[in-house]
């Protein structure tokens, strides 16, 4: 969720947000009409004004953006300016404030600020009905979110007179007002525009985010002979090979490769956190993408492989993660008094106590062959208790070349899998905003025996127009992460106290 505050303005102008993609407000001057076509770029943190030297003439501005200008002396043609915001790349849930917050915590909050922008205007004023936003980390591809706009006016005829209009971002935010002329929000949601439709006087218009695009985009572009793309012949880093897939100019996705938090397209924080992860843990891989394989057949081999979560989060970055869950101090505790609503669910079918790894598999002839062998792990007592559950990869288009990384993933995914499911759905006022995918919830539910028990948050769907929040929440059966007990003694997965240690700490 990306946090912002703005400047009110007249319908369908620009709102002045603390978001790297928004344009510039300076007190009683129209920007754009005096200075032009403006270029923002999101690669470099500097100020770039070609002929002057920007920040020693008018001070530490704070603006995290690259402002290119062109051919302009800009101090003599603005005069003395007063940069009224400070703009910073859109951050997710973590970074709230203390206000919003506090504001959170409220019963009943006050001054709720609800807001819509398409292509960096203001649409507010013209909702008819707010979305239901969800998003979860257990399918790569998010889900989109559409919104009623009214058209009475017929000012959303322009999106079928102008067909460029498409594939324009739109972003939901939802916060306080903090002054008369301005509010706290979050960024809730955040797409582009694939579909809009019109009836009744009303216009919907749907949203999809950066994964669901990419699932139209193949990997190898190679339209004339048809290769895959191979990365064999030496061991990669799974976070180097898709950091390569998805920046390199060779392959489909041209995202940035700016490696800093202002990249705009990858959360580059997660992103290295992940590869630090897998280092540390030595996991190496080969691979090797068919021609017509597309991003998100990819993403999920390399998730499924890495046993990782990689999905899109509000702000529209795709976001990583592999290990323990969310930083505890991100946790919360939901008490009786929070919950609307509860459900929970018991499921056998998904569980796994014996996991099967293919490995070394070789790349002949554009095609992938194998594999040379295979690593299992078992849990003998789940097989006692409930039988064997037998599972393995569903993906060769990456594999390990080695058994102990083939055995560390088998280890993962029995200890997480290997009793029945028990997931819990709750639904609560909208006051868990600032908490985000992979956070710690805490459950206080007597009447079903849960008390202070920890859960991940895999999926997360904000109904805005409701003011309310499901949270689906899960012990780490069958997704990406776990909250997991580094060292249980007497654990024959986790291990003994004997040479059996596993490795999943």
């Amino acid at each position: 969720m990306a946090l912002g505050s703005y400047g009110r303005s007249h319908q369908r102008q620009t709102l002045y947000y603390h978001l790297a993609d928004t344009k510039i407000y300076i007190q009683g001057l129209d920007f754009e009409s005096t200075l032009g076509n403006l270029t923002l770029a999101t690669s470099i943190e500097a100020v770039a004004i070609n002929g002057l030297d920007f920040e020693s003439t008018l001070g530490n501005l704070n603006i995290r953006t690259n402002i290119q200008i062109n051919g302009l002396d800009f101090l003599s043609t603005l005069g003395n300016l007063t940069v009224s915001e400070t703009f910073s790349v859109a951050q997710i849930g973590h970074d709230a404030d203390s206000f919003f917050r506090s504001r959170q915590a409220e019963t009943n909050p006050r001054s709720i600020v609800r807001q819509f922008t398409y292509a960096n205007s203001e649409f507010t004023d013209r909702i008819t009905k707010y979305p239901s936003i969800k998003r979860n980390y257990v399918d790569v591809v998010g889900k989109g979110f559409t919104l009623e706009v009214e058209n009475a006016s017929k000012l959303m005829n322009e999106l079928i007179e102008d067909r460029t209009s498409f594939k324009r971002d739109g972003a939901v935010f939802y916060g306080y007002q903090s002054e008369p002329s301005s509010a706290n929000v979050l960024q809730i949601g955040n797409g582009f525009l694939t579909n809009v439709s019109y009836s009744d006087h009303t216009a919907s218009l749907t949203f999809k985010n950066r994964l669901d695009l990419l699932s139209q985009t193949f990997v190898s572009q190679d339209v004339t002979s048809k290769m895959g793309i191979s990365f064999t012949g030496s061991e990669w880093n799974p976070a180097d090979m898709t950091f390569e897939i998805l920046t390199n100019n060779s392959y489909g996705a041209n995202f940035s490769n700016v490696t800093c938090k202002y990249n705009t397209q990858i959360h580059y924080d997660s992103w290295l956190q992940w590869k630090t992860n897998l280092a540390a843990e030595n996991i190496t891989v080969q691979g090797f993408f068919p021609y017509g394989t597309n991003y998100v057949q990819a993403l999920k081999s390399i998730a499924e492989l890495t046993d990782s979560a990689i999905y899109a989060e509000a702000d529209n970055r795709i976001y990583f993660l592999r290990n323990l869950t969310g930083v505890e101090s991100f946790s919360a505790v939901v008490s009786e008094s929070d919950i609307i609503k509860v459900s929970t669910t018991g499921d056998a079918y998904d569980m796994c106590n014996k996991y099967s790894v293919p490995m070394s598999f070789s790349v002949v002839s554009n095609k992938v062959e194998g594999p040379r062998a295979t690593v299992t792990f078992v849990n003998t007592a789940s097989v006692n208790s409930f039988g064997t559950s037998l599972k393995e990869p569903t993906t060769q288009m990456i594999w390990y070349t080695n058994s102990a990384n083939a055995n560390n993933l088998a280890q993962r995914v029995v200890f997480r899998r290997r009793q029945p499911e028990i997931a819990v759905k709750i639904t609560t006022p909208i006051k868990y905003l600032a908490h985000q995918l992979g956070d710690i919830i805490y459950l206080n539910l007597p009447e079903v025996g849960i008390t202070a028990e920890p859960y991940t948050m895999i999926g997360q769907t904000i109904n805005v127009e409701g003011q309310t929040m499901d949270m689906n929440l899960s012990v780490g059966h069958g997704i990406g992460i776990a909250n997991l007990t580094v060292f249980e003694i007497g654990d024959d997965i986790l291990g003994r106290l004997d040479n059996t240690t596993g490795v999943l700490g």
